[in-house]
């Protein structure tokens, strides 16, 4: 493992790890953490260099040149960062960086024996989606791994649903935390489709949930503030835009039929484990 360590010791018990690239669709989970972290202090905690883990198709390597000359090159890497605040819990770890797109098993693996090493028992990872819903509808679901979790999901108001279909690199992480016995949590937005650009009042309902589950308040009142004022920018949008409108109008009632429907089962992770004993849906 390629791993550069910035400070003398990292001991935290909790970690908010997050991946651009298709976990992160509308960048909403960069928006948020970039919130967070303008809430808190932080310092550099780790340098991993994800050579092995990545391909050109995928990501690629930043460059900065001046006068036709390379002067700097930044290849993939995920960056640590140590919070040494507040929380109820003590220090925690942020994590950001790109999803790798090779050896998904071998990444997460490693990733687990890092973050045990440096005494980590519980992984909270955020994600956002584009979903076929409202603009005025905030949706946060969850997969969760024990009944602790689960508890914590519903406490939280977050959907637990029913999902087949591509995975994101949160899924074998955690299946290796599930083999370590470390707590993890898979917190997904969803986003409106038609929607571009972040969406701040589900950033602070995200931001609010990882303040119950760090021990700290992270009320942001001025991003609700903020979607006030974009929320009429996008209805006066929808109003004029009479495509969208009927798109829209015929989206909503598809979901009035579908809550006549039988509800969807809760997404346990064990039946993700279960499935991966007879198939690989993980990228190797």
């Amino acid at each position: 493992m390629n791993i550069r360590v910035f400070t003398d010791s990292i001991l935290v018990r909790k970690a908010v790890l997050t991946f651009s690239g298709w976990p992160d669709a509308g960048k909403l989970v960069q928006f948020a953490l970039d919130r967070l972290k303008g809430m808190t202090s932080h310092q550099p905690a780790a340098h991993w260099d994800l050579d092995g883990f990545w391909h050109t198709e995928a990501v690629r390597p930043q460059i900065s040149a001046q006068h036709g000359q390379i002067q700097r090159m930044e290849w993939p890497a995920y960056q640590f960062l140590l919070v040494n605040e507040d929380f109820s819990h003590g220090p925690v770890l942020y994590g950001e960086g790109p999803e790798p797109s090779l050896s998904w098993r071998s990444f997460a693996r490693q990733l687990i024996e890092l973050l045990k090493g440096w005494g980590c028992e519980q992984i909270i990872l955020l994600g956002s989606m584009l979903d076929q819903v409202f603009h005025d509808e905030i949706i946060i679901s969850c997969v969760v791994q024990d009944s602790s979790s689960y508890n914590v999901a519903l406490q939280e108001g977050c959907q637990l649903i029913a999902y087949d279909g591509p995975s994101a690199v949160h899924a074998a992480v955690m299946a290796e935390a599930k083999q370590a016995k470390m707590g993890c949590m898979s917190f997904w937005a969803h986003l409106p489709f038609y929607l571009n650009g972040p969406h701040e009042l589900i950033a602070a309902r995200l931001l609010g949930i990882l303040g119950h589950l760090l021990g700290r308040d992270l009320a942001a009142e001025d991003l609700v503030n903020a979607w006030k004022e974009r929320e009429q920018q996008i209805e006066q949008i929808i109003g004029q835009d009479q495509g969208l409108r009927q798109t829209l109008e015929s989206l909503k009632q598809q979901k009035v039929m579908k809550k006549t429907a039988p509800a969807g089962k809760v997404v346990r992770f064990e039946d993700f484990l279960k499935k991966r004993n007879h198939t690989d849906p993980e990228r190797e």
